[in-house]
């Protein structure tokens, strides 16, 4: 995206990619809870980087009926994955071992893999359906308020209608996830803290039309923002209901995030207000998050995903 674009639009694009990967960790737990989601995103990244890395095998494991066999999975260490979240060496060990027991994750010589035979199954089919539409929603609410207008051109055929890319999405929107999670790790400090406050901002914000961003001037101090009294309290339960984290953890959390200056508690329950996103280090991640975007769809754009999107609504124009 241009350097240029205006700050309630970036605004606005942190706010819709927060929701979006809230709803992608979610999504990836297998019907467990958040931090799961991403413990088995992360390891499913780490198995596959050779696949992520070589476009050939984009292309020859895009599709649902065509997942990476196990051979081509290569092993993460239990260490490598708790570094790469900043999870504790024993939750993220604790974790796994029950993912394990579960059939989600298998042990090999050299740490865990997220196996083929789940990725099969018809809950996780459904799941990428799922994180397909997410994906492309959250495209076309970004080209909506005006991003996203200078994507690549194809760089090879276009996937089939009726056989979509769906591994192939997955694989580029958890490597987005992953890049967003270190950032806002370094930034908060640990996962269930930042996955609390995330989900926090997100219960705030989540009724603000896509218009809302604030004032569109070159400007990042709090009164840019939307205003407080636009964003809506959430209280303890809520969030815990939200994110499958017990209450007395969300609690806590909170706590310890008030006590920090990086949320407020109301009568009404808890926000992140406009001077804690004003901060640098917010605004940092706002500023970034443009570019992992951009890096995001322009590669889909490259797999001629985007066209493909872009070819659909045109056809649905054209039948109206």
């Amino acid at each position: 995206m241009p350097r240029e674009t205006p700050h309630d639009k970036i605004r606005v694009a942190a706010r819709l990619a927060n929701g979006f990967v809230l709803d992608l960790v979610k999504l990836a737990g297998f019907g467990r809870d958040a931090v799961d989601g991403l413990l088995l995103s992360a390891i499913s990244q780490a198995n596959l980087a050779q696949i992520t890395r070589d476009p050939g095998l984009q292309r020859a494991y895009a599709t649902l009926d065509q997942p990476p066999p196990d051979a081509l999975r290569r092993p993460v260490s239990i260490s490598a994955v708790a570094n790469s979240l900043n999870i504790p060496f024993e939750t993220a060990r604790r974790r796994i071992l029950a993912l394990t027991d579960r059939g989600l994750l298998l042990t090999v010589d050299k740490g865990v893999i997220l196996p083929q035979a789940p990725l099969n199954s018809p809950l996780y089919r459904m799941a990428a359906q799922a994180n397909y539409e997410l994906v492309r929603a959250l495209y076309f609410r970004l080209r909506g308020i005006g991003l996203l207008t200078n994507l690549p051109r194809p760089n090879g055929p276009i996937f089939a209608a009726d056989d979509p890319p769906l591994r192939l999405v997955i694989r580029m929107s958890s490597s987005y996830l992953l890049r967003l999670a270190e950032h806002t790790n370094r930034l908060i400090g640990d996962v269930v803290t930042t996955l609390i406050i995330m989900d926090l901002f997100q219960a705030n914000t989540e009724h603000l039309e896509d218009t809302e961003g604030g004032q569109s001037q070159d400007d990042w101090g709090p009164e840019s923002f939307v205003p407080d009294e636009h964003r809506r309290p959430v209280r303890i339960a809520a969030l815990s209901s939200r994110l499958g984290i017990p209450q007395e953890t969300v609690r806590r959390h909170l706590v310890q995030l008030v006590a920090r200056g990086l949320c407020a508690k109301t009568p009404e329950g808890y926000l992140v207000p406009a001077e804690v996103l004003a901060n640098r280090g917010f605004v940092r991640f706002m500023e970034d998050n443009r570019s992992h975007l951009q890096r995001l769809f322009g590669t889909l754009a490259e797999f001629g995903v985007v066209a493909e999107w872009e070819r659909d609504v045109a056809a649905l124009r054209g039948a109206a």
